[in-house]
């Protein structure tokens, strides 16, 4: 076995192990190698520099490109999370950052609203409420699937409330409906009525910014949308989608028939609370969040170090006049 044939085989074993996630007794059956073997090898990876080992501080990472995104965008915080080649990860980073920083800036009798996503769960659970606040909850987009899941937003309400001692609001609805007609008399609905009237007291928001995925095949994840509904919105080229409203790369806001019919807080409401927390990790793409960072929609940022270096690398190319 040459140098060259030796090496690619430590490289390829140290994908299966560090990226793949596979465990070294399931490497050993797929390569006919023994397991004190592959230990061995893996090892060598790290003395080679192969393999670079890097402990992440998930509470302070790259705090100072954090300050140059606030400055960009006008911010009020940017909160920059470790990057992996696992979204679940990533969105567990997220989470775990966003809940340090729900219970610095929490405070008795706030309306905290809550959107939906893994980095949502993952916020909730990781969530701690040491001072005893009472802070109620609220579910700012109807629902997006017709299956329960840990991540849907009438769940994470329950989430929350058990751990902040307050009330919690549910909307009792689809997150799209068929006309506008069918969304007036839900709004009709004293249940609904009284959810949504809430949402002008939000003081603190968190939702997940997500790149919309246009394609037909891809309708069963998406049930809110038909396929009149995705050709529309690939016509008008939309990037991102906050809370089922969906902007261009300007962060203009992609009516296409779409938003009259979309029981969820609104545009405009989310842009008047004090603390509104987008999450951008895993997929997102540098088009999405400049979408969403134009669009006026968040005031907080939260994003994986991956995008945040896009972000960066954005900034330093805008003329100086810019």
């Amino acid at each position: 076995m040459n140098a060259a044939y030796r090496k690619q085989t430590a490289i390829d074993i140290a994908k299966m192990y560090y990226i793949n996630g596979e465990s070294q007794d399931q490497i050993a059956a797929a390569t006919g190698m023994s397991r004190s073997n592959i230990s061995r090898i893996l090892k060598k990876c790290v003395d080679d520099g192969i393999v670079e080992i890097v402990v992440h501080d998930n509470i302070s990472k790259r705090p100072e490109l954090g300050h140059k995104l606030c400055g960009a965008f006008g911010l009020k915080d940017a909160i920059i999370v470790p990057s992996d080649s696992s979204e679940e990860r990533v969105a567990r980073h997220a989470g775990e950052r966003v809940a340090l920083y729900l219970e610095s800036i929490l405070q008795d009798n706030m309306l905290l609203g809550v959107g939906r996503g893994r980095a949502c769960y993952y916020t909730g659970r990781n969530l701690k409420n040491e001072y005893n606040l009472h802070v109620d909850v609220i579910q700012m987009l109807g629902a997006a699937s017709s299956t329960a899941s840990l991540e849907e937003s009438n769940g994470l309400i329950s989430l929350f409330v058990s751990k902040l001692n307050g009330t919690g609001y549910v909307l009792n609805a689809p997150l799209m409906v068929r006309s506008k007609r069918t969304k007036q008399e839900l709004l009709d609905n004293a249940l609904l009525h009284n959810t949504m009237k809430r949402y002008q007291d939000i003081d603190v928001a968190i939702f997940e910014v997500s790149q919309p995925d246009l394609y037909a095949r891809n309708l069963s994840r998406q049930e809110w949308l038909t396929k009149a509904d995705l050709l529309q919105l690939s016509e008008v080229r939309v990037v991102s989608c906050v809370c089922g409203y969906y902007f261009d790369q300007n962060g203009h806001s992609c009516n296409a028939g779409i938003n009259d019919r979309i029981l969820a807080i609104s545009q405009e409401q989310l842009r008047k609370i004090p603390y509104s927390i987008g999450i951008l990790t895993g997929k997102n793409t540098l088009p999405s969040a400049l979408s969403v960072l134009r669009s006026g929609l968040i005031n907080v940022l939260v994003v994986d170090e991956s995008l945040a270096l896009r972000l960066e690398s954005y900034i330093d190319d805008l003329p100086e006049d810019t």
